[in-house]
């Protein structure tokens, strides 16, 4: 996974623009605004080229942003493109998150990652763990589709828009295909939340086939 990642980390940016048609930089906004309160601290995972960590370093001026994310090419991406001093970025796997220190945020986020992680579970308890008690998490994501002709739609949308990069970068688009194939339903990963202790708080549905779902850590 890590050399795929560092393989399209040049041009990772460009393929998220295509492939939502330009929209993914209102859905991270649109995302950030639904987080209730004023976090202090925030911890963006597969934070990738740090679009998302932006987005959260925007909506909220006063807090600290760290973003973790298995590839180093990314991140540097990431740091590249980086304004704020109050956001900063570090390798880390967001299946255990082991340099995050137990109830050390306020906000846990994570767009578009989910899909790609082998053990959602371990992501999502790794999430609690590292979550104050209330701490919301922030999950923007392609679900699986319960109607068969919205996913027959987003799979045709797919193949014509990636297939712009298959040339160059085949395993990544063959990765996206597959893991958009993969990808659980929205309503099993509410459930996989719900075992590792979090309640549902909102959901938004993005056109075409985007979701935002905000967790709360039910406190113990």
């Amino acid at each position: 996974m890590e050399a795929l990642f560092t393989d399209i980390a040049a041009v990772y940016d460009r393929m998220n623009h295509v492939l939502s048609l330009g929209r993914d930089v209102g859905w991270r906004d649109r995302a950030a605004a639904l987080v209730k309160g004023a976090p202090a601290r925030i911890l963006d995972v597969a934070a990738g080229t740090g679009d998302f960590s932006f987005a959260l370093a925007r909506r909220f001026p006063e807090a600290t942003v760290e973003g973790v994310d298995l590839t180093p090419a990314m991140l540097a991406r990431a740091r590249a493109k980086n304004a704020f001093p109050r956001v900063s970025f570090r390798v880390d796997d967001a299946q255990r998150l082991a340099t995050v220190a137990d109830a050390s945020c306020d906000l846990c986020s994570c767009a578009f990652g989910f899909r790609n992680f082998p053990d959602k579970r371990a992501a999502l308890a790794a999430a609690a763990r590292v979550l104050a008690p209330g701490g919301e998490l922030l999950v923007l994501e392609f679900f699986r589709p319960q109607s068969r002709v919205l996913g027959a739609c987003t799979a045709l949308w797919v193949r014509t828009l990636a297939g712009l990069f298959v040339r160059r970068h085949a395993a990544a688009y063959a990765h996206l295909r597959e893991s958009m194939k993969a990808t659980v339903s929205e309503a099993e990963f509410v459930a996989f939340a719900s075992e590792a202790g979090f309640t549902l708080r909102a959901r938004r549905f993005f056109f075409p086939c985007c979701t935002c779902l905000i967790f709360v850590k039910v406190e113990s």
